[in-house]
């Protein structure tokens, strides 16, 4: 999957004047509908909310990865912000430092595989510490769709780099996965009643 192509430069926003959780989400989605990426904002904002109650989307890393998933969602896509300076999301352990947030648009058909494969691609990416250095320094859109399309500056593989990143990748997709397994449960002892 080529991340550049689920984006573009409207939907990546450099130090944006927004620093809560909420008024990123309605912000980037607000970018989403006038793109025409997703076809009724309120619905698709709804969606990244209520998902964000379910469990927290800041990952470790000052990374964030909100994400929404419904049929007003025209095609896979994702927005990204970079922050200077550091904003509180909510993590596992309370409110976490972050400074990169991609927000998923995705198609509820798609919810099991572009969904899983994006959240693979960007976490697998951005645990490189050369590439998430280099992703926080971008000054510019252009700058953030080169290091996301293929052959962008990989980071030197290292020892350390390795050990990284073969823990924090299966970490996150486990988090995901109990989360889409909590919320299932939920979904099944709410339609016995």
């Amino acid at each position: 999957m080529e991340l550049s192509a689920l984006t573009r430069s409207e939907l990546i926003f450099i130090d944006p004047p927004q620093s809560s959780p909420d008024a990123i989400i309605r912000h980037m989605s607000s970018a989403l509908f006038e793109c025409g990426l997703i076809t009724h904002k309120d619905a698709f904002i709804d969606s990244v909310l209520r998902r964000e109650k379910e469990g927290p989307t800041a990952l470790g890393e000052e990374l964030a990865v909100p994400h929404g998933k419904c049929e007003s969602v025209v095609q896979a896509s994702f927005c990204v912000a970079l922050f200077p300076e550091p904003i509180l999301w909510p993590g596992l352990e309370g409110p976490e430092t972050v400074r990169l947030v991609f927000l998923l648009a995705i198609p509820p058909t798609e919810a099991g595989t572009t969904h899983m494969q994006l959240l693979t691609q960007l976490t697998s990416s951005l645990v490189e510490d050369e590439m998430r250095s280099a992703m926080l320094n971008a000054t510019s859109a252009e700058e953030v769709l080169a290091l996301l399309s293929p052959g962008a500056t990989p980071a030197e593989e290292t020892p350390e780099n390795r050990v990284k990143s073969h823990r924090l990748v299966p970490l996150i997709l486990g988090l995901v996965a109990s989360a889409a397994f909590i919320n299932a449960g939920i979904h099944w002892v709410q339609s016995l009643s």
